[in-house]
């Protein structure tokens, strides 16, 4: 008994030595104000404050430019309840990129306890690398009922978090839903398989947790590929572990119960902000078309060590390309398609036949073990699940395909989070599982990882960029080995050793892209921001009209004023009609601002520059902006003379020197 004892012991020090390494680590860079932000774009290169190392991407401006600086200016104002974020009295609930919500939901987004709890500087640093710890402990569960051995399984969790998908995107972080997703899923098979009722009782009501979690995270194209693939996972473990499926029932009935009424809650009390949301053109109607997928997004993740360099810096600035060539859209998760094809290969056949062995067995009168269908049904149902999600991507599918899967409501760009997280289930089901011969291995595996660094090169032609600079070769090789590593999954030897060349090279790829930055850097330290400050502390008036650039508009929030400028995430409708009651169709979307000053007495005009981005043109003292906004305070880059109601309150400067003009609003 003291054997067993020592034995378990043992292994429950190996199962957590890789979440406690995880959550130290997290501390630690929290408690050194240390985050991937993109911050420093808003400042010149020379003054930078905090960057310690690489370069701030100006992809990114969903978060320097809208997220951080709205969160930060939260922290400033203490946490109002309903500020205006742009033109609009904004529900922090249901809108995203606006702040931080202090009420009851609070509790739901574990990514803003920081800003609540440690201040701005450290909650940046939470907010920042929460999605990553959060992704790395979800994918570490759920393959841990795939791979029994926790070292692989670390590994693979590595290789699911740390992509370049994960590392280009920021809106939401995709790494968040992914790491939600994938926890649910592991408390779902974990509550369903273990004995003792307080032990289900505990998993089920974290699972009902992080349910609510995932749900409000608000992002609907991961959230529904993602859900499609875990959901694969575990139906797949149910069978092939031989799992109780009343128990199952029983877990997941309480789950649904238990969040579905925190859920019920929440859209009660945000039902108006909801409706108003959903009534928007975009994102509310938006309905995506199936097979528009580019090609390049889905086999682009080999060129990320590139992309990140300067041939990368070219992206989408090639004349004739239109808005949406950006590092984000060309972006991808780890996909080496002939290997991944290889793998589910090898693991069906030899799947189906012990499939088939069952069924004799059990026509028989004779017992069956689990062992005797391993991992089929995992791998069957997950390569089903893939092939769904690739169709939506590739191909023309019917409309009620999209209607009955929800993928309507998933643009095909948006896929490669849900399939990178495929492919490492198969692999893991490939570790898993018992090993190929090696002559096989040898002939298949290196056909597949040819035919995979063909394809790097074939993506590095057709990504909208200047690859002159970019060695072909090295392509080849990053695209053979990516899809070697997949391979040698199925090895006789070396399966542990494949697992780490796939973490060593997820890791480095994903660390290329963003910079290290300490603390808030010009969010704090540009005198824009010391001088709003000071100018207007003691004014009960912090809504502000902002005529320059979003970056701007950034460091207005960051000083703990309420810019009606720039982004309004939800519209309202009293406010928009008594501006520009004929733009309707302009207005009633998700918009970000550009703010331009309109002659005296002219009336309110909004133009579309590209996609979301409209320029206003208004008048700063119309009398309809005065009654339905009642903005406090004006800053322009250029002088407002000749405006009725604006009294000069000073002169502030950027960090090098760029003068802005401040005044105060009088009725």
């Amino acid at each position: 008994m003291q054997v067993r004892h020592s034995a378990i012991g043992r292994g429950l020090v190996g199962w957590l030595s890789f979440p406690l390494l995880v959550l130290v680590g997290t501390a630690a860079l929290v408690w050194l104000r240390i985050s991937g932000s993109s911050i420093g774009a808003l400042a010149l290169p020379a003054f930078r404050s905090g960057l310690l190392w690489g370069t701030p991407r100006g992809v990114r401006s969903d978060e320097f430019q809208l997220t951080t600086p709205s969160n930060v200016s939260s922290v400033v104002q203490g946490f109002p309840a309903d500020p205006w974020v742009g033109l609009a009295p904004t529900n922090l609930d249901v809108a995203v990129h606006s702040g931080i919500s202090t009420d009851w939901t609070a509790l739901f987004h574990p990514d803003h306890w920081g800003y609540i709890l440690l201040g701005a500087e450290r909650g940046l640093a939470f907010s920042w690398w929460w999605p990553f710890t959060i992704c790395l402990l979800g994918t570490y569960a759920l393959i841990g009922f795939i791979v029994r051995r926790p070292a692989t399984t670390a590994a693979l969790a590595m290789v699911a978090t740390f992509t370049p998908y994960s590392a280009w995107w920021s809106a939401a972080p995709p790494a968040l839903v992914l790491g939600y997703g994938a926890a649910l899923g592991a408390c779902i098979l974990g509550a369903t398989a273990v004995r003792r009722i307080v032990a289900t009782a505990g998993l089920s009501a974290l699972g009902a947790f992080l349910a609510v979690c995932f749900t409000l995270v608000l992002y609907p194209p991961w959230a529904i590929s993602v859900a499609i693939v875990v959901a694969a996972i575990g139906i797949g473990r149910v069978v092939d572990l031989r799992l109780s499926w009343t128990r199952c029932a029983i877990v997941i009935g309480s789950i649904a119960a238990t969040g579905g009424a925190i859920l019920a809650v929440w859209y009660v009390q945000n039902s108006r902000a909801i409706a108003a949301m959903t009534n928007t053109y975009y994102p509310g109607h938006r309905i995506t078309v199936p097979g528009s997928g580019w090609p390049y997004q889905f086999f682009s993740a080999p060129l990320n060590f590139w992309m990140a360099g300067p041939a990368g810096s070219t992206v989408g600035k090639i004349a004739g390309l239109s808005s949406s060539d950006n590092l984000s859209e060309n972006a991808s998760s780890w996909f080496p398609l002939a290997a991944l094809l290889l793998l589910v290969c090898w693991g069906l056949a030899p799947g189906a036949r012990r499939l088939s062995r069952r069924v004799l067995r059990r026509s028989v009168g004779q017992p069956t073990s689990a062992d005797d269908s391993a991992s089929a049904w995992t791998l069957g149902l997950v390569s089903a699940a893939t092939a769904l999600l690739l169709a939506w991507f590739f191909l023309p599918v019917p409309g009620l395909v999209g209607t009955l899967t929800l993928l309507d409501r998933v643009q095909p760009g948006r896929l490669p989070l849900a399939l990178g997280f495929a492919a490492v289930a198969i692999g893991a089901v490939a570790l898993a599982s018992p090993p190929r011969r090696l002559r096989a291995l040898l002939v298949w595996g290196g056909a597949a990882a040819v035919i995979d660094g063909l394809l790097a090169l074939w993506t590095m032609t057709t990504v909208p960029w200047d690859w002159s600079t970019v060695a072909p070769a090295l392509v080849f090789l990053s695209g053979f080995v990516l899809s070697a590593g997949f391979v040698l999954l199925s090895a006789p030897r070396g399966r542990a050793g494949a697992t780490a060349v796939l973490a060593g090279y997820a890791v480095v790829s994903w660390f290329l892209v963003n910079p290290v930055q300490v603390g808030l850097g010009p969010l704090k330290t540009d005198p824009l921001v010391r001088g709003l400050q000071a100018a207007t502390q003691t004014s009960t008036n912090k809504r502000i009209m902002v005529f320059g650039g979003a970056s701007t508009i950034a460091l207005v929030r960051a000083a703990g004023l309420q810019s009606v400028s720039g982004q309004t995430p939800i519209p309202d409708a009293d406010v928009m009609t008594a501006l520009a009651p004929a733009d309707e169709l302009l207005w009633n979307n998700y918009v970000k601002y550009d703010w331009q000053p309109g002659p005296a007495g002219s009336d309110a005009k909004i133009t579309n520059q590209r996609g979301s981005l409209m320029t206003l043109t208004i008048d700063p003292c119309s009398a309809e902006l005065q009654k339905a906004v009642g903005p406090g305070w004006a800053l322009s880059r250029t002088r407002l003379d000749g405006y009725s109601c604006l009294r000069e309150a000073g002169t502030l400067t950027h960090l090098g020197g760029a003068p802005e003009y401040l005044y105060r609003v009088q009725s």
